[in-house]
């Protein structure tokens, strides 16, 4: 009887699992080091909706420290006629956070598939309708954010008489 399998083609099966073990290697560091910062915004215009002089949308502070777990964000309605949807389409509670980097928004990787905004409705109605949007970015992305100017979109907002936009509240993220 001859030398069994393991010992005949024991260098290329000890070499083969060390070239899987170093690109397993190399996976993890290069998503461990890569930049939370992905491609440049696709929203180019925010905060264009029907009637968005009676409205306001915007963080509950200026600024944040890095270590920020939460962004309170307060959406307020005070248009004569007309219901904001801020999830048209029937989508999730979504929002994305984003960076402003050389002269432009980028978006920002996040850590959950879904990032959803806490809130008891995404229904706001006239006449002094107000929502109030906790944004839980210490869970959903990368922590602690660098120091910068940031904001919170909201891709599928709705009007009664408007198509579906983008609204966003940008605030600052300090040492």
């Amino acid at each position: 009887m001859g030398p069994g399998i393991f010992t005949k083609y024991s260098r290329q099966v000890i070499g083969g699992l060390l070239v899987l073990l170093a690109l397993m290697a190399a996976v993890v560091l290069y998503y461990r080091f890569r930049s939370p910062v992905s491609g440049v915004s696709p929203y180019g215009a925010v905060n264009q909706m029907f009637e968005w002089e009676y409205m306001t949308f915007e963080a509950e502070q200026e600024s944040y420290p890095a270590d920020v777990e939460n962004i309170r964000l307060a959406f307020r309605n005070d248009a004569p006629d007309g219901v904001v949807v801020l999830s048209a389409e029937g989508t999730h509670f979504g929002y994305e956070l984003e960076v402003f980097q050389n002269g432009q928004w980028h978006q920002m990787r996040s850590q959950s598939k879904i990032c959803r905004w806490e809130g008891k409705t995404d229904i706001v109605n006239w006449n002094g309708g107000e929502v109030m949007l906790t944004c839980p970015v210490g869970k959903d992305y990368p922590s602690p954010l660098r120091p910068g100017l940031y904001r919170v979109v909201l891709p599928q907002c709705e009007h009664l008489k408007n198509p579906i936009v983008p609204l966003a509240a940008e605030f600052e993220v300090v040492e």
